[in-house]
């Protein structure tokens, strides 16, 4: 059942706007998913906007945002804008917490994580549009170089994304690469590039900026992030926004691993035997140069 009234207002009391939303998402309806996305994407300009501005963009009523808002346990949306400015937990892992002065008490289940790890998975993938898909996946089989960066969390993803994409395309960069500097690299971004982010809560003041020099330069850009991105968002061509909700004060991350399984997926479907080509190089080449293990040899371990 959802919660409501005094008691929704009692139990919310004290949580960041993330964690008031993560805790009762499940038990919202359609309409109400749909505005609290919007809130999570505008929580840091919430005060350029009214509250029907935001039902605009939901396209829900304000009656809808009225009572989310509530149920949210805030008095009112000025009172909502007043305490997620005060918050000073905005993108820690803090920010989940229930108290985010206490150590988190309350025992992990594996059932539950799986569970939010699926929804997170199917609402991001409803989100998306697959015209944007195709369009993303046309820009990387077309184009000369691929240009992979991945800032904090995204790190780990932008280089198993660029596993994937090297299995099929000759030039693909992950920036920044060793120690070079941005501005360097930045430099060779050229026209018929593609430049793939990943990057998600807390991303680096400078993210903008890069984005709009690829993009001046010519370059399709495209941005793997959550709810949260704005200025970043504003900046992209395409933007591929994941659910990263977790019962936990972490993210999760497998809704944008999802989406780099999707865009593999489909590049090599669209580059057909060009890419099968170079899987059979590199199958040789593995075999002559690479020291694995492999359940074809006699020293598999």
């Amino acid at each position: 059942m959802k919660s409501s009234g005094k008691s929704s207002i009692q139990q919310q009391s004290g949580r960041s706007l993330e964690a008031r939303i993560y805790a009762i998402y499940s038990t919202l309806s359609p309409a109400e998913k749909r505005l609290a996305d919007v809130l999570l994407q505008y929580q840091m300009d919430l005060p350029s906007y009214t509250a029907g501005e935001l039902a605009d963009k939901a396209h829900v009523s304000k009656a809808t945002a009225a009572r989310l808002i509530r149920t949210l346990g805030y008095k009112t949306y000025p009172d909502a804008k007043r305490q997620i400015r005060a918050d000073q937990h905005w993108g820690s892992p803090r920010g989940g917490l229930a108290d985010p002065d206490r150590a988190p008490s309350e025992e992990a289940s594996i059932a539950q994580t799986v569970q939010m790890d699926i929804d997170n998975i199917r609402a991001t993938a409803e989100g998306l549009s697959g015209k944007m898909l195709k369009d993303v996946s046309n820009a990387i089989v077309k184009a000369r170089r691929v240009w992979i960066m991945g800032l904090r969390s995204g790190y780990g993803l932008a280089h198993q994304a660029a596993h994937y994409f090297t299995l099929m395309k000759n030039d693909v960069q992950v920036l920044p690469a060793g120690g070079a500097s941005y501005s360097h690299e930045i430099a060779s971004i050229a026209r018929g590039d593609v430049l793939l982010v990943i990057a998600f809560r807390r991303r680096p003041r400078l993210l903008p900026t890069i984005i709009k020099e690829a993009r001046a330069a010519g370059a399709v850009t495209v941005l793997i992030t959550d709810l949260s991105a704005a200025a970043s968002a504003k900046a992209a061509e395409h933007v591929l926004r994941c659910r990263c909700q977790s019962p936990s004060p972490f993210n999760s991350f497998v809704a944008a691993l999802t989406i780099v399984n999707y865009l593999a997926w489909s590049v090599a479907t669209a580059m057909g035997e060009e890419s099968l080509k170079r899987y059979e190089k590199i199958d040789r080449l593995v075999k002559l140069l690479d020291d694995v293990s492999t359940p074809q040899t006699s020293g598999s371990r």
